[in-house]
């Protein structure tokens, strides 16, 4: 029988110790999301303005398709100047 006590002992130990390391375990997940929510905390905020503009985004964009595909040359166009004046403004830049 002090086997079986013995046994009932370590086993409550192991438990002890199971449960200490689940512990652990909670304290630093609760840790280490508190950093993640405090790092993202300015993606956060920049996501929720540009949720804020969805809808005009939206309307602006289906404008500028409805345009292209009336009119592609013109889109084809407005690129090209586009383009330039982004490498003239480079250019100048150096």
């Amino acid at each position: 029988m002090s086997d079986n006590a013995g046994s009932q002992l370590s086993r409550a130990a192991r438990k002890r110790e199971l449960l200490a390391q689940l512990e652990q375990q909670r304290l630093e997940l609760m840790v280490e999301g508190m950093r993640l929510e405090r790092r993202t905390t300015t993606l956060d905020r920049g996501w929720r303005q540009l949720v804020r503009y969805k809808t005009p985004l939206l309307i602006a964009g289906g404008g500028a398709a409805w345009q292209l595909l009336r009119r592609p040359r013109t889109a084809l166009q407005l690129g090209r100047g586009a383009l330039a004046g982004y490498a003239l403004y480079r250019r100048l830049r150096r």
